[in-house]
């Protein structure tokens, strides 16, 4: 049932649309009734509704006044207005401000069904649309973090086979992105599905084709708008299955433009060369020596790490020089990104950073690149001495906790989180213990249950629809999770809710 709001100063209106409107085979019930706009305000604030419905004049502030501060407020809630056969003209003004319709006093109670039905199928609409969102957010975030790629599920919510690019935003200087940049590329850069993968950070997939120079000055114009963005571009793409792929290289290059210290575009064909190929990516993984640096107690090990790559990377048959700055400049600019969360005082990171890349990939020999990369590190080493590890360590838990917190309805793992704050996953289970006292999955698990019980609040969503909203692929493992935490099926859960009768097994 979806949930309405009547607004009006004479109560005898108010009381007689709740009871001589038929609102349950409508598909709605009367949440509350208002006397002025202002208690409606009220009411909005404490309780959910779809719908409002409110007389035009009214003491104090109006009904349209009303509506322009719902449109600004709650934009989600749709509008009726009431009116005389005089007031025609205020009508016109309301559906101007975006009202589905209005009514004229008095109420024609099978034009008023009529309009409810109406609204209703527009509602149901608009959640399935919403529900398929939301589905299709997750597999994408799912994807894109490595995870199963299961192509007939995906297909239920996203056009698998169209072309696509990924595109990676964030912000030059580690704040926060402008809070319309989702909507701008969703307006700007349609057909196109918007995410956030990590904090900070916002994931914009193309799909289809595009031209590239139009897209560039597209992205360039942008960056000239929405502040400092720093943005990296993937190659083009055949389907989603392939969204990993570009995933990681729009990250490279948007790593890379970050690097330096400087907004703009990047393409990852313009800074491929830079980078390792899939198979000595494999070979000569960047990331556990990220993950090294990532974790304090095992951060003194890390020069040496990386002096013993080095001697194996010089022992193959096919050693070569490029081979090793490649391997050095992937790893600077994944490590530049931790570097950054550390907030080092005094620190020329964007300096230090720019001056050891161009040494590296300029050095005419192995010895002059591990020069340059252990002086490096050994700066940083030095300066994070002067860091108080134990304040960093628990910013870090509480990044990972909002990280959780907003991400919880996907295919979460401690891999998966590893790869997002560039954190060994046995370094952070440990720590995560520590500074909350619990380990991570209960924590999950009880916030999805929290969450599924939001969710349970509203009687339109379906229980399996409820089950992949909080992270669940398979409803009977979601209601048994349910059940052990709550003591209550969700289905006995949701009749406790709305005043039915329940026994608890």
């Amino acid at each position: 049932m979806y949930k309405v709001l009547l607004v009006d100063d004479e109560e005898m209106v108010t009381q007689g649309l709740s009871r001589f409107v038929k609102w349950e085979e409508a598909g709605f019930q009367v949440a509350a009734t208002a006397s002025s706009a202002s208690q409606a305000l009220m009411v909005l604030d404490r309780e959910t509704v779809d719908l409002v419905i409110t007389d035009v004049h009214m003491p104090g502030q109006n009904g349209l006044s009303l509506i322009e501060v719902l449109r600004e407020k709650y934009p989600g809630v749709k509008t009726v207005i009431l009116s005389g056969y005089s007031e025609f003209s205020y009508a016109q003004q309301a559906i101007r401000l975006g009202v589905i319709d209005y009514l004229t006093k008095p109420v024609n109670f099978s034009a008023m069904m009529t309009l409810l039905k109406r609204i209703r199928d527009k509602l149901d609409e608009e959640k399935e649309k919403e529900t398929q969102t939301f589905a299709a957010h997750i597999l994408i975030l799912n994807i894109a973090n490595g995870l199963p790629y299961d192509e007939k599920r995906a297909a239920t919510c996203l056009n698998t086979h169209c072309s696509i690019q990924a595109v990676r935003l964030s912000e030059r200087n580690q704040t926060s992105l402008p809070e319309d940049l989702a909507q701008t590329l969703l307006i700007g850069f349609a057909p196109c599905q918007v995410v956030s993968p990590a904090e900070g950070e916002l994931l914009c997939v193309l799909e289809g084709r595009r031209n590239l120079i139009e897209l560039n000055r597209q992205l360039t114009v942008l960056t000239e708008q929405k502040g400092s963005l720093c943005i990296g571009v993937s190659d083009e793409q055949v389907g989603y299955s392939e969204l990993r792929m570009a995933f990681l290289q729009a990250g490279k290059a948007m790593r890379y433009q970050k690097a330096r210290s400087s907004a703009g575009v990047m393409r990852y064909e313009q800074v491929q060369e830079m980078f390792l190929n899939e198979e000595d990516e494999s070979e000569f993984g960047v990331r556990p020596l990220v993950e090294l640096f990532s974790s304090p107690e095992d951060r003194p090990q890390l020069v040496e790490r990386l002096l013993t790559t080095f001697t194996a990377m010089e022992t193959r048959k096919d050693f070569s020089l490029t081979r090793v700055q490649r391997f050095c400049a992937e790893f600077l600019l994944e490590l530049d990104t931790p570097i950054q969360t550390l907030s080092l005082p005094d620190y020329p990171r964007h300096a230090l950073l720019s001056e050891t890349l161009m040494d590296v990939m300029c050095a005419g020999s192995l010895q002059e690149v591990k020069s340059y990369m252990v002086n490096y590190l050994k700066r940083i080493l030095k300066e994070l001495r002067q860091v108080d590890e134990a304040q960093q360590t628990g910013e870090l838990i509480n990044r990972v906790k909002a990280y959780i917190q907003k991400h919880c309805a996907e295919n979460l793992t401690l891999a998966v989180l590893s790869e997002v704050f560039y954190v060994c996953p046995t370094y952070l289970s440990r720590l995560f213990k520590k500074k909350t006292g619990g380990n991570f999955v209960d924590y999950l698990t009880e916030l999805r249950m929290e969450k599924a019980k939001e969710f349970l609040n509203d009687p339109n969503l379906m229980i399996y629809n409820i089950s992949e909203m909080v992270g669940y692929e398979n409803p009977r493992y979601f209601s048994r999770l349910f059940k052990e935490a709550t003591g209550y099926t969700p289905q006995e859960y949701r009749n406790k809710m709305h005043g039915g009768e329940t026994t608890v097994s």
